[in-house]
């Protein structure tokens, strides 16, 4: 499968960036006007917040300056995104990024007042609920404020902080090539997008094998570079938490999200050790019913029955996400309807594209979405996915101040992963066959947790040896890298999947890692959408519940939002009830098979 040039996709497949911005001109006028305001605002309160009534006017305008900032910085970094070989994309990120950095310096001086106030404002301030996330951040950051100057120099240092996630990104997207193979005769080109969407669950055990070699081969090429670019990541972070004043890096990338290290290692822990048996089972069931003697690391993302994987177009995928979702009501809908008309989606599967998904959110405009479509079931997964995140971004941005709009990082997965299990829920009741639902509870397992209840949970395994190595002082590369993802691997999937050196590679997949402590955050996101899930199944009030969740943006802690749908995160119960809903699922599974042979 050879990746065509952008310019070959109709613009169908295209998203429209022109309700940002009409064109770039206008986008580089704006960083003018913007640049601007925040002088003006700058000559008005430097020097000038002393009262909570100083602070509250500030406030109120530094927030449509912001506003604006979160359309520049959404602007600047799409475009690339979709093009890496685009010079012109190359030229609107760079611009963008210079005007983050001038913009962040002229306005550090309002961070440095707001966190240097004394808490008696800032708990006059927080009683304001249009700021409340605003003031929790700032409590949080009091205790571990640098010298204004220090905090000053560190903003101008942004961009270079930003390096290493940058040049892995570059690599992944122009450097990762991978050489094309033959089966039965027949040549194949491979990517590291086609990989992943296409050849990693094919239904040939010799195309998996081969394609799996030539994506390892692909990979290893850079294994060195992406290290080093890996150790300067956590280097850098190691260094701040040290300069911040934290006990462990670990405390320094969990403060932002209001967690603590505690549940960090529960979310780790309790998967690694009692989900892993449940994975384990379900494989060895997979590889049963396709009559594999053993599985490898090339096998896992097979199907469990692979020739019911239909094609889907693109309109075909809109009417099951428009279906999937009709549980949480016409608001809802209606919101996230618009997202084919006013396209909201970059469905182009070009060459020099990013790997992936994503969901932006220029506040108050409307969400964009990245993907690459490849027709397969698991590009809805991917689609419905991105477009939880967008129906979230609509309703925290339309009942939220966009102080309190964004999720904490930490439950932030939760409206994706949720709408996943809506899709799947879809599926499985629009059959009585026993083998049509067995098809929809095994995409259940492998488009939804086996991808953010594993993939992601192991990259968080991985990580945590890779700080913990960090913390005593040690050092590391790709050799040792590889070796620590390898044991990770292993102790997950036991016996279940052969483990060898290519799967090792696997920490070289996602920029994740560039992300401080992300990756767990996908399977906390995933306990918080089953409960949620299941409250909309069992409680007649759960549609409501699920969409209050959704509107309370950050305006409240984690451990306060989740209770809107009757989760207590402070707890293990929602946890241990996500794996046993998940032990229950490979129960039915194993079920309908059995009904089936029996037939």
């Amino acid at each position: 499968m050879e990746l065509k040039k952008r310019s070959e996709f109709p613009e169908n497949e295209l998203w429209d960036l022109t309700a940002l911005y009409k064109d770039r001109q206008d986008f580089l006028l704006t960083l003018e006007k913007t640049l601007e305001d925040i002088n003006v605002f700058k000559r008005n309160y430097q020097g000038q917040l002393k009262t909570v009534d100083d602070f509250t006017s500030a406030l109120m305008e530094i927030e449509q300056i912001y506003i604006e900032m979160s359309h520049i910085s959404s602007y600047a970094f799409m475009p690339q995104t979709t093009d890496f070989s685009s010079e012109e994309f190359a030229q609107i990120a760079k611009a963008g990024d210079d005007f983050w950095t001038k913009a962040s310096v002229e306005l550090s001086f309002f961070d440095t007042a707001l966190i240097s106030a004394d808490l008696s404002i800032l708990d006059k301030l927080e009683s304001n609920p249009h700021f409340s996330s605003a003031i929790r951040q700032a409590k949080i950051q009091k205790k571990h404020f640098l010298n204004p100057e220090v905090e000053k120099a560190l903003t101008n240092l942004q961009g270079i902080f930003n390096s290493p996630q940058d040049i892995y990104t570059k690599m992944r997207a122009g450097d990762f090539t991978m050489d094309d193979f033959e089966v039965d005769g027949k040549r194949y080109k491979n990517s590291f997008v086609t990989y992943e969407n296409f050849y990693q669950n094919h239904g040939n055990a010799d195309i998996r094998e081969k394609a799996f070699r030539s994506f390892s081969a692909g990979l290893r090429k850079h294994q060195n570079t992406a290290a080093a670019s890996y150790l300067a990541q956590v280097k850098m972070e190691k260094t701040l938490a040290d300069m911040r004043g934290y006990d462990t890096v670990f405390d320094y990338l969990l403060a932002e999200q209001e967690m603590d290290r505690a549940m960090f290692d529960r979310q780790i822990d309790l998967i690694m050790t009692e989900f892993a048996p449940v994975a384990q089972r379900y494989l060895k069931h997979v590889a049963k019913v396709n009559g594999l003697d053993k599985m490898t690391f090339a096998d896992w993302k097979l199907d469990l029955d692979g020739e019911l994987n239909p094609d889907v177009t693109i309109d075909d995928a809109y009417d099951l996400v428009m279906k999937s979702v009709e549980p949480l009501g016409q608001e809802y809908s209606q919101e996230v309807a618009r997202y084919q008309s006013d396209r909201w989606v970059d469905f182009a599967a070009n060459a020099n594209k990013d790997s992936g998904g994503y969901a932006a959110d220029p506040y108050k405009v409307h969400p964009y979405v990245l993907m690459s479509w490849t027709g397969r079931m698991s590009d809805v997964y991917t689609l419905i996915h991105e477009i939880g995140h967008s129906g979230q971004f609509i309703f925290s941005d339309n009942n939220q101040s966009y102080f309190n709009t964004h999720m904490s990082t930490y439950y932030v997965e939760a409206p994706s992963t949720f709408n996943e299990l809506l899709l799947s829920d879809y599926l499985e009741n629009q059959f009585d066959d026993p083998r049509q639902k067995r098809f929809a509870l095994a995409h259940r397992l492998t488009d939804t947790y086996f991808h953010n209840f594993i993939t992601h949970l192991l990259e968080a395994a991985f990580q945590r040896r890779v700080y913990s190595l960090i913390e005593e002082g040690k050092t590391f590369g790709a050799e040792q890298l590889n070796n620590i993802m390898k044991e990770v691997l292993s102790q997950f999937w036991g016996d279940a999947v052969e483990i060898n050196d290519d799967a090792a590679l696997t920490w070289m997949r996602q920029s994740h890692y560039y992300m401080g402590l992300y990756s767990y955050t996908y399977s906390a996101g995933l306990v918080i959408s089953t409960a949620g899930y299941l409250n909309l199944k069992n409680n007649p009030n759960g549609a409501s519940d699920w969409l209050n969740f959704l509107k309370s943006g950050g305006s409240r802690t984690p451990l306060d939002t989740a209770l809107l749908i009757g989760a207590d995160i402070s707890t293990d119960k929602p946890l241990r009830d996500t794996i046993q809903f998940l032990s229950d699922t490979v129960d039915q599974i194993i079920a309908y098979t059995k009904e089936l042979e029996n037939a």
